[in-house]
């Protein structure tokens, strides 16, 4: 039995896969968001925004006023920039194409992939450490002082914030101001789902559906 306060009301447009897509990812974007307190006029450095978190801060920090830096593949442009987005791909030199999207500056970071690259791009371009985010560094983010978020060790879990989150994303679905990307896969085709998210540069959420 799920409690109550556990569920919201699915938007009417919305179909199932999305709608199993949105909340868990949405709610942690809006975590990372609030924990890094990114607001209108400023500018957010997202890493791995076509994941399923990242496409969900990219589009929530639009919403908020925010100006947005993602870092994707090269294929995954394209949606971004319809979302908002500035995109820049990862890897070398990546600190130096930023600076060149922000010549003032990026004021918060938050972090998708995980990686060394990503920790170590927004420690030199982000002053303030405690506005610099990550839901997959660890245990290095603990280690130079960045605020770990979810379910890690010595991580934020952000209840509260989270639960608060679920009303405000079904809300800016139905507003026609978020959406999820998704990719189903039939539950007996779990174990390809589950070699596609493990392989990484997944764009959206991965989904399981009963058979049709």
């Amino acid at each position: 039995m799920v409690p109550a306060s556990a569920v919201v009301p699915k938007p009417a447009a919305m179909s199932w896969e999305a709608a199993g897509g949105l909340l868990l990812a949405g709610a942690t974007a809006v975590h990372a968001l609030t924990a890094t307190d990114v607001g209108a006029g400023e500018t957010v450095l997202v890493h791995a925004a076509a994941g399923g978190v990242g496409l969900m801060a990219v589009q929530v920090a639009v919403v908020r006023g925010a100006r947005v830096i993602a870092t994707a593949s090269e294929v995954n442009h394209a949606y971004l920039r319809e979302l908002g987005a500035e995109p820049t791909t990862y890897c070398e030199g990546l600190a130096d194409r930023v600076r060149g999207l922000a010549p003032d500056g990026v004021d918060a970071a938050i972090d998708c992939a995980g990686s060394d690259e990503a920790v170590d791009v927004s420690l030199e371009l982000v002053a303030d450490r405690d506005r610099i985010a990550s839901i997959a560094a660890f245990p290095r983010g603990a280690e130079v002082g960045i605020k770990m978020l979810g379910g890690g060790p010595g991580a934020d879990p952000g209840t509260s914030v989270r639960d608060a989150a679920r009303l405000h994303l079904t809300a800016l679905v139905q507003q026609g101001r978020l959406e999820v990307r998704t990719r189903s896969f039939e539950l007996c085709e779990a174990a390809e789902a589950h070699r596609e998210g493990q392989a990484g540069h997944v764009s959206g959420k991965l989904v399981l559906v009963p058979r049709a």
